[in-house]
């Protein structure tokens, strides 16, 4: 009772507080107003002010979901290797997949220097677009394969449901 009562209490105040921040990062980024002339990085385009908070706390969130999301997937295959030795390197098998796809994606990438009017920083080099393109394509067909499986799981199941009767 007691466990059952801190684990929905804390997750409840997660994801208020989750919640609230973002609300509030947002409302700053889209009502806060535009950055002053001297602090744009190019004069004609519009920046709003709050552009760093709303990145910052994107960039957080990234590192978060990561870190839990790894956190979990170590103490589960921990844990499966205990239980189901077999079971547990099939989901070994799928992060080995997981990495394959990032490796072919970003030998796949493009190191083709940008020309981006207004910046002169250190991004716009081959390794960082490389990278970048590894993320667009593997989010690319991950998308995908999600809506493949949408699309071919219910089928299976209806014919599965019609052997079986």
């Amino acid at each position: 009772m007691a466990v059952t009562k801190i684990h929905r209490t804390s997750r409840m105040v997660l994801m208020i507080g989750g919640v609230a921040i973002s609300l509030v990062v947002l409302g700053l980024f889209y009502l806060g107003g535009q950055a002053s002339a001297q602090d744009k990085v190019i004069a004609e385009l519009s920046q709003p002010k709050y552009t760093d908070a709303i990145l910052y706390w994107a960039y957080f969130l990234l590192i978060v979901t990561v870190v839990v999301l790894i956190g979990f997937a170590v103490s589960d295959f921990i844990r499966g290797l205990k239980e189901n030795p077999k079971k547990a390197l099939s989901g070994f098998l799928a992060i080995l997949a997981l990495a394959a796809l990032l490796i072919f994606s970003f030998v796949m990438g493009d190191g083709t220097l940008l020309n981006i009017p207004g910046y002169s920083g250190p991004d716009n080099t081959p390794p960082t677009l490389k990278l970048t393109d590894m993320w667009l394509y593997s989010c690319y067909f991950m998308l995908i394969v999600t809506v493949l499986a949408m699309i071919v799981m219910p089928m299976l199941k209806v014919k599965k449901k019609m052997t079986l009767s």
